[in-house]
Parts: C-alpha cells; sequence; structure tokens
C-alpha cells in the first residue's frame, strides 16, 4: 500500500531502508523527500517480505543510491539485501547514526579535495622481501567513518607507519566536512582509496546488464573529486573464495582507470593472488586481500604457511584489519613479529609504491622463470609454442618498460608467466602418467614372473564401474550447485547427510514393487531427484537419496570389486568437479547410469547372515582418497605448485584419476599382503609423503610428492575394502558412508579455515598453521587411523575365539 499510495509522490531518485528506531538521518530523508520502508532482510525473512523488498527496488530506477542499513543478527542480512540491490541496478550508502547530513551535504559541495602529498622517497628497487600494506576497511559506511574510524584515527600509532584508510568517494557531497577531517588532519603516509565497490556499496558480479559501467563512470566522476586512485571491490560474501568476473573486473579498469584494484575481505588468497587485469582501454593489477580477522595466531599461522611455501622471492600481502577487534596498535604488533621472524626482511609500504613494486614483481619473475626454463628440454620439445609465446610477451615487455609504460610491461610480463605456468602443469601432469605406466610395466613384469604362485589378476567390470561413476559424477554435479548458493544452503547438505540413511527401505520397497527393473526404476528416480536439487538446493537431500539408491539397487545385485569401487568414486568425483556444468555433459551422464541398468535382471543377492560389521571406519579410508580435491582450494600448495587459477582444479582431477590407479597396479604388484599390513603400511607411507609435500618446491617435485601421498591413501583404501570384504562385509555399504563423507570433506576442504577460530574456538597458532596446509592434516588423520586399526588387530589378535564352522575373524567372530 505505501508503494502504491506514497512512492508516487516521493523523490524517485533516492530510497532509504531504516529500522523505525533509527532517526538521525530522517533529516535529511525528509529534506528530500525520499521513501523509507524497512522490512526484515536474509535468512529471517520470510517470503512475502523478501517479495516485498524486490517489488520496492524494483519500483525505483536504476543507477541510484540507498540510503539506510537494516539490523543484522545472523549476518546474513547485508549479504541478501546488497545483492537484491545489485540486482535492481542500485547501490548502497550505509548510514544510520550521522546527525545533521542536511546541514553537511550543503557545506563544501561540488569542491576537489586533494590527499596530502606523500613525501618522495627515491625510487624504489625490488628486493626479495615482504611488502605489505595495511588496509582499514568498512569506510563505505558513514557511521564507521564517523566512529570507530577516528578513534583509530586519534591512536598515536598513526604517523608511524603507512596506512590504507578506505572512505566512500561519494562523502565529497554526502558530507564534505566529514572528508575534509580526515585529509586536513592526514600525515603522508596516510593514504585513501574508495571503499567497496566505488562510490557506493554494490556486488559487481551480481549487477544486470549495463548497470556496472554508468556505476562506474559514476564512481570515476567521485574518485577524482576525492583525489583516490585505488577501488577496493566486494562481491558478496562466499564460504569459500570469492569470484570476480573478467568481464566486471575490465568495467572498473576502464571505467575508473585505477592505480590498483584490491578485492574482498576474504580470509586470505586460495587459487590466484595477483594478477594484470586488462581492459579495452586500461590495464590495472589487481591483489586479494588476507584478513587479520580473529587472532593473531590465526594470522601468523596462515601468513607464515603461505610464505613458507612460496619459492623465496618477493612477498606481496594486503592484510586487511578488522577494526571491530583490532586497532592500529594490534596491526603494527602483528607485522613487527612477522618482521622478526623474517629477519627483518619486511617492509610495510603505501598503496602505490605495493602496486609499483608488484608490476615489477611481474617483469622479474617472469624472466626469471623463463631463464629457469630455457634449460628444460621437455619445455623446449614439447611446448616450444607456449616457450615462444613467452619469449615474445616478454620481448613486448621490454618494449613497453622501454617508453615508460609500466602497466602494459607488467601485463605483458603477466601473459608470458601464464604460458609459462601452463607449461609446468603441462609437464606435472606427464611426470604423474610417466609414473603410473612404469608402475604398470613394473606389475607386468612381476605377475609374469609369479603368475604361477598367484591368484588370476581382478578383473574389472564396466558396469559396476560405470554406475558408481555416473552416480558420484551427478551427486557431485548437485553439490556444486548447493556449494555456490552460499552459506545459508550449507545446512541442506547436513540434512542430507542425516536422512540418507532412507535410501535402504526405498531399495526394499522398489525390490518389491519391481522385482526385475527395480535398478532401472532407481537410477530414473535419481536423475529426478538430481535434477530437483539442480534447480534448488533444497532438494539436495533428495539427490544424495537418488544416488545411494541407484549404486544400492545395482550393487544388490551386482556385488562389484574394490577396484571398481575405488575407481567408480574417484572417477566420479573427477567429472563432477572437473566436467563442464551443462547439459550435454549432464546428458551423458545420465545415460552412463541408466544404461547398466538394463542389463541386470532379477532379486537381490541374499546378504550373509548375521550381523552387519561396521562400515564406518572403511567408509573413512575410502573417503580420504578424494582428497586430492584440495590442490584446487589450498594457497600453499599453489603456491609449491607454482601454478594458479584453473590449472589447479585440472591438477586435482587428473590426481583423482592417476592416484588410485597407481595404487591398483602397487596392490596387483603384490596382492598376497595381508589387507591389515596394506592398509596400515598405506597410511604410513602417506604420512611420510605429507612430509616431503612440505620439503618440495616447484611443479614437478612437488605432484610427484602429492601423487605418492594419495596413491598411498588409494592403496590403504583398496585394502580397507578387501579386510572388509574378507570379513563378510558388502562394499554397497562402505562406498555408501564413504559417499556420505564427500560432501562433509567437500565442505571442509572449501571452507576458509579462519571460520574455526571466528565461530568455533580460537587456536594456538601451530593448529592454525596446519589447517592451512591441507598434507599436514592429512598426515595427521592417516597417523591416527593406522596406529588405530594397528592396534586394534594386535588386541583381536590378543582376545580372538576359533570357531567350529568358520575361519578366525569370520562374520560372526570377534
Amino acid at each position: 500500500r505505501a508503494l502504491r499510495e506514497l512512492y508516487p509522490h516521493a523523490y524517485p531518485y533516492l530510497l532509504a531502508i531504516l529500522p523505525p528506531d533509527r532517526w538521525a538521518i530522517r533529516d535529511y530523508l525528509v529534506q528530500t523527500g525520499t521513501f523509507v520502508f524497512y522490512l526484515t532482510q536474509g535468512i529471517l525473512a520470510s517470503p512475502m517480505e523478501t517479495a516485498a523488498t524486490v517489488r520496492i527496488l524494483a519500483a525505483a530506477p536504476r543507477g541510484i543510491p540507498i540510503l539506510g542499513w537494516f539490523n543484522s543478527p545472523t549476518l546474513t542480512e547485508e549479504n541478501s539485501f546488497v545483492q537484491m540491490a545489485s540486482a535492481e541496478g542500485k547501490f548502497v550508502v550505509g548510514v544510520q547514526d550521522v546527525p545533521n547530513l542536511s546541514v553537511l551535504t550543503a557545506l563544501g559541495r561540488n569542491e576537489t579535495h586533494r590527499q596530502v602529498s606523500p613525501t618522495a622517497p627515491p625510487p624504489r628497487v625490488l628486493e626479495d622481501k615482504t611488502y605489505v600494506v595495511l588496509g582499514i576497511p568498512d569506510g563505505d559506511n558513514l557511521d564507521f567513518a564517523a566512529g570507530r574510524m577516528w578513534d583509530l584515527w586519534s591512536e598515536p600509532v598513526r604517523g608511524t607507519l603507512p596506512f590504507a584508510w578506505s572512505l566512500n568517494p561519494l562523502l565529497v557531497d554526502l558530507a564534505p566536512p566529514l572528508l575534509d577531517r580526515y585529509y586536513d588532519s592526514a600525515t603522508p603516509l596516510d593514504r585513501f582509496l574508495a571503499s567497496p565497490s566505488g562510490a557506493g556499496y554494490l556486488y559487481p558480479d551480481y549487477t544486470g546488464p549495463g548497470d556496472l559501467p554508468s556505476f562506474v563512470n559514476f564512481t570515476k566522476r567521485y574518485l577524482d573529486a576525492a583525489d583516490m586512485d585505488v577501488v577496493w571491490l566486494l562481491n558478496a560474501f562466499a564460504a569459500s573464495e570469492i569470484s570476480y568476473s573478467s568481464a566486471r573486473l575490465s568495467a572498473y579498469v576502464d571505467g575508473s582507470r585505477p592505480a590498483g584494484i584490491v578485492l574482498d575481505y576474504d580470509d586470505q588468497p586460495r587459487t590466484r593472488d595477483a594478477w594484470m587485469q586488462p581492459g579495452t582501454q586500461a590495464i590495472a593489477p589487481v591483489i586479494r586481500s588476507t584478513h587479520f580477522w580473529t587472532t593473531a595466531d590465526n594470522a601468523l599461522g596462515k601468513i607464515e604457511t603461505a610464505i613458507d611455501s612460496g619459492s623465496g622471492g618477493p612477498d606481496f600481502l594486503w592484510l586487511t584489519v578488522y577494526t571491530f577487534r583490532f586497532d592500529l596498535n594490534d596491526a603494527q604488533a602483528l607485522v613487527g613479529e612477522l618482521s622478526r621472524r623474517m629477519g627483518g626482511n619486511l617492509e610495510v609500504v603505501t598503496p602505490s609504491a605495493f602496486f609499483d613494486l608488484l608490476r615489477a614483481d611481474f617483469v622479474r619473475t617472469a624472466q626469471s622463470r623463463l631463464g629457469a626454463m630455457e634449460g628444460d628440454p621437455i619445455a623446449s620439445i614439447l611446448f616450444s609454442g607456449m616457450m615462444e609465446s613467452a619469449r615474445a610477451r616478454l620481448q613486448e615487455a621490454e618494449a613497453s618498460i622501454s617508453v615508460g609504460d609500466t602497466n602494459r610491461a607488467a601485463y605483458s610480463s603477466y601473459l608470458g608467466l601464464e604460458d609459462l605456468r601452463s607449461v609446468s602443469s603441462a609437464e606435472t601432469l606427464l611426470a604423474s602418467l610417466l609414473v603410473v605406466l612404469v608402475a604398470a610395466a613394473l606389475a607386468v613384469v612381476a605377475h609374469r614372473s609369479s603368475r604361477s604362485e598367484d591368484r588370476p589378476p581382478e578383473r574389472l567390470r564396466f558396469g559396476v564401474l560405470l554406475i558408481t561413476t555416473a552416480a558420484v559424477a551427478l551427486l557431485v554435479f548437485a553439490l556444486r550447485e548447493a556449494l555456490d548458493q552460499n552459506f545459508w544452503t550449507y545446512p541442506t547438505i547436513l540434512v542430507a547427510v542425516a536422512i540418507a540413511g532412507i535410501h535402504r527401505p526405498l531399495r526394499r520397497w522398489l525390490d518389491r514393487a519391481y522385482a526385475v527393473r527395480a535398478p532401472t526404476a532407481a537410477a530414473l528416480a535419481a536423475l529426478v531427484f538430481v535434477a530437483l536439487a539442480i534447480r534448488t538446493s533444497a532438494a539436495f537431500p533428495l539427490a544424495v537419496i537418488g544416488v545411494l539408491l541407484a549404486i544400492d539397487a545395482y550393487l544388490a545385485r551386482h556385488p562389484g570389486t574394490s577396484s571398481e569401487v575405488l575407481l567408480g568414486l574417484a572417477f566420479g568425483t573427477a567429472i563432477g568437479f572437473v566436467g563442464g556444468f551443462d547439459l550435454p555433459t549432464f546428458a551423458a551422464v545420465s545415460i552412463l547410469l541408466v544404461i547398466p541398468t538394463l542389463t541386470v535382471n532379477g532379486p537381490p543377492v541374499r546378504s550373509t547372515p548375521g550381523r552387519p560389521r561396521s562400515a564406518l571406519i572403511p567408509g573413512f579410508v575410502l573417503a580420504l582418497s578424494l582428497t586430492p580435491l584440495s590442490v584446487a582450494y589450498y594457497y600453499s600448495l599453489a603456491l609449491r605448485l607454482e601454478f594458479q587459477g584453473g590449472a589447479l582444479l585440472t591438477t586435482a582431477g587428473a590426481l583423482l584419476v592417476l592416484a588410485p590407479t597407481l595404487a591398483l597396479v602397487a596392490r596387483r604388484t603384490h596382492p598376497r599382503i595381508d589387507p591389515v599390513v596394506s592398509e596400515v603400511a598405506g597410511l604410513a607411507l602417506a604420512v611420510v609423503f605429507s612430509g616431503l609435500v612440505l620439503l618440495s618446491h616447484g611443479a614437478v617435485p612437488t605432484i610427484l610428492a602429492l601423487l605418492g601421498l594419495f596413491a598411498s591413501l588409494s592403496y590403504a583404501a583398496v585394502a580397507a575394502l578387501n579386510r572388509f570384504v574378507a570379513h563378510g562385509g558388502q562394499l554397497g555399504r562402505v562406498l555408501a558412508t564413504s559417499i556420505l563423507f564427500l560432501p562433509l570433506i567437500v565442505l571442509f576442504i572449501r571452507m576458509p579455515p579462519i571460520v574455526i577460530s571466528l565461530t568455533i574456538a580460537r587456536l594456538p597458532e601451530a593448529v592454525e598453521s596446519a589447517l592451512y596446509a591441507p598434507t599436514v592434516l592429512i598426515a595427521a588423520v592417516a597417523l591416527v587411523l593406522a596406529v588405530g586399526i594397528g592396534l586394534r588387530d594386535l588386541l583381536r589378535d590378543a582376545v580372538g575365539k576359533d570357531y567350529d564352522r568358520e575361519a578366525h575373524g569370520g562374520p560372526e567372530g570377534p
């Protein structure tokens, strides 16, 4: 009703959202005749409240600001509202408690404000040290700028080292005296940059077609008026690394011509830390921030882990200080401790110096990497095209340097560096494949030399392999969709794990209803459930139930082997994460799910009577074989591998395929080793290879250590499956258990480690460091499992009993 009766009489180029008990800015809203509304936002909002918010936003013209703020008890409110506002082409100016805006906005409007001129130091020379910017976030919110930020500004530390203060350049018009208050009292070490995401708060990737270029042009006018040349961007708060499309970043580069772009308030970079972003008319460096958010132990742990994982060259760290928990003294103490640990090899710099050094580093790193790879015969012979491209890029960089175009030089060097990283990535895959082929050849020789003694080799049946691969791939597609929504959809994943056991009574019902075609019916039901889950994350529990139902119905008739189960789980996970999320891929995988069921007829195989063995430990060991996914999500591994971006996910997919293949080759070479010994040995080897990863630097050494680590885990998984079957267990139960662990492992791997100290408990620095080094976590889990399994076997031998009609340790034994 208010929208219908009041909005037509309101000022059309401004909206406001404001709780009824907030009065400070209402003088300005009354003066401008602004339409004011308030509705609950975020996860607590009812569907009617959300729909009403969307209607109000849609009714107003695009490209206008929304003043105000809202209560945020669950922290989802900000994310939700700014997403909706961005989609409707609007931006938010956060303010609730700054009084007298009607007066402030009239004082000093249409004036140009200049930052204090920095002292002119001699040109910096790039050194092998860590360069740090101390960034103060949240300046987009006027309440922060007028309150907490002034408290920080008054601390004696200010002026003794550089700080980068974020402010909304819209203050030029909205509250010029507040902007002058900072500019007039600033020291040369105080530098100001535009807060998220320019002249107002929006999420660039959520804006509609045509909205962002006009907003960036609007921002540029205020950047010039506020004398700012660095822009800080936010793109929603995801529970993993926040993605930014190249097109949206290019719009900022072309429209605002920044000296640099800073991305998000995230935990730390994960897949890519810095790059040169081209537009159609300009180029700018981009850096992801690292957040000093929860504890000093967390910050020290993740920063030192990252630096230790690097190659020893210059490191660049944009350190975002969470000012509602820490002050300038805390920031100074943190960088002081880091500097002490690095032997003084750390320097806090201004944003302009930081981006100048970053440009120089792209040039130097590309030159040194090319020089190192020139002597690599494999790169020169097999990848001559990419090597030649890298040489050409560096020649372009030298030409750009000669005319003083450092942005173009850095961009050409960055492209050359990407070519060289592609060569390194391809070499790692070749090295891994070569290891598997050599192992396979040795296995063939070993088998032929002892074939009179060994049992016939286990043969793969493609029916079990295909249906397991297809079912797991479809589940991963649905999981990807649920994960991409945001962290408030994660409870549906936990619900899915909790209720997944429903698939067993459903399978028994299908066996009765469709005695002959139950597997086909189960596969079709799984397709329907997965399609629903892709449409809405609320249906993800149905996808899990459907996938388990399809696998259970098939394996109940064709039990399968350990090799088929391991390979199907790994291959399906690889396809689900690396494969394109499109209709052709989905259709092909769906066909692979249904076809094997058409050849299966008859009732299920009767299970062994007696109490079934627990599948929890074997299922968890099998799920550990999926940890190659960590390669795609951990910054420390990206630094050790020395390549970034999409190549990390490709490498993770390759390891998911090659590691279990290598494990099966090793198992077939020595098939008579006791399964318990094999399982403990595999877990112990995983601990050893985890240590080797920590000692490795460079693409090939690191990938070989990772291949050894994940192959060892797969070897232990095969042994666990064989032991489970030997004691009368059903492989389908182990596979179902591991599939339930899959989304939990993926959640843990994708989740920023800082979430633990943020929401659960403060952790000591050693534990924080381990959370950012996945191989350390894997080694710890493998060690605990190896000791536990070994001790359990020893205890069983000590107290075991023999029964007349079955072998010791049989299904009715201890």
